[in-house]
């Protein structure tokens, strides 16, 4: 276990706490598992699509994470194994004893303990369920086939967490670019990779930072009063914090007035998060002309002598794809991962 890299890779939902992140949901303010609610949605520009936050128990879910990849022959990946680079994930840290283990990836898919069996450049991780006794009504073809790797959540299926059974997400190859690509289905746990160096902030970024997540989006909303001085809306970030102790009002940031903001459980921190998995600088938030707003793990300043990373990681949700570099590290629950490219000679 590389406790150096990962930390004390913490359950993202150490309360039973999911995130359900959609395009729309129906309001039920009568529901008990509904911890909290955030309506993202900017009236000041109506051109920018809803986003609503919602956290609540027992579910991940995402309409943002369909199934459209694009099909490949199987002939044709076939021909690309001894020509393209090969993946190495290493499990650096498990609920099972599955810990230093390895997952080998090839153009055609997971080479070896396979549940799916197919050839089609695409891995699939997630949860079955091996006796049959539940039936996932999001996924009718719920079976050993639906899946490649089976992670280990500790959790036991009932008739309220079926839901967790299905693909909690994918690694797929692409021909075009001869990468392997990871992205979160909207199931489960939810799929986050850690931050090592800088993560340019987009639109409706969501972010885990210990036992709390952070949701970023842009722009002057329905918070702000007249005449407050705020000027360049689009670059204006707003900040909203989901924790085991809530947060009820949004931060708000613009460039003119911040160029770094601190976040963590330090009193000096311009978010302070009552959360004992943080650092008391747990990450940085930084603008510049350049790139707009970054991310950084840990404490950044001045005097790079000073600067200081994070015990457990910052952690950007995989709600889009992304190409598989050297050395990613992502978690799923309490798994974590490390992601290995084996180059090899490419043989005619």
């Amino acid at each position: 276990m590389k406790q150096s890299q990962t930390g004390d890779i913490q359950e993202i939902n150490s309360s039973k706490l999911k995130i359900n992140i959609s395009r729309s949901y129906n309001t039920d303010t009568n529901n008990p598992s509904l911890i909290n609610k955030l309506n993202l949605e900017n009236k000041a520009q109506p051109k920018r699509i809803q986003n609503n936050i919602n956290l609540g128990h027992n579910d991940l879910n995402t309409s943002n994470t369909n199934e459209n990849v694009p099909s490949m022959s199987t002939s044709l990946l076939q021909k690309l194994v001894n020509k393209a680079d090969k993946l190495e994930i290493e499990i650096i840290n498990s609920l099972s004893e599955n810990s230093n283990s390895k997952i080998e990836i090839n153009t055609l898919g997971m080479v070896q303990g396979s549940k799916r069996k197919a050839k089609d450049g695409i891995t699939y991780f997630g949860l079955i369920d091996e006796d049959n006794s539940y039936i996932d009504t999001n996924n009718n073809n719920n079976n050993n086939q639906d899946v490649d790797y089976i992670i280990n959540t500790n959790e036991i299926i009932n008739e309220e967490n079926n839901n967790l059974l299905g693909r909690h997400f994918r690694i797929r190859f692409d021909i075009n670019t001869m990468k392997y690509y990871i992205k979160d289905l909207g199931r489960g746990f939810g799929t986050f990779k850690k931050i090592i160096n800088k993560a340019k902030i987009k639109d409706s970024y969501l972010l885990n930072i210990g036992n709390s997540y952070i949701v970023c989006t842009f722009g002057v909303d329905e918070y702000y009063q007249e005449g407050m001085g705020i000027e360049d809306g689009d670059k204006t970030l707003n900040i909203k914090v989901f924790s085991e102790i809530p947060q009820t009002e949004p931060h708000f940031f613009n460039p003119k007035q911040f160029k770094r903001v601190y976040i963590g459980r330090d009193i000096s921190c311009n978010i302070i998060v009552d959360d004992s998995l943080l650092s008391r600088v747990h990450c940085t938030i930084e603008y510049n002309d350049e790139e707009g707003w970054v991310i950084y793990d840990g404490k950044i300043g001045d005097d790079e002598s000073k600067n200081k990373q994070s015990t457990n990681g910052t952690w950007l949700y995989l709600i889009e794809e992304i190409p598989i570099e050297e050395g990613l590290i992502f978690k799923n629950n309490k798994n974590a991962f490390e992601c290995h490219i084996i180059h090899q000679s490419k043989k005619e």
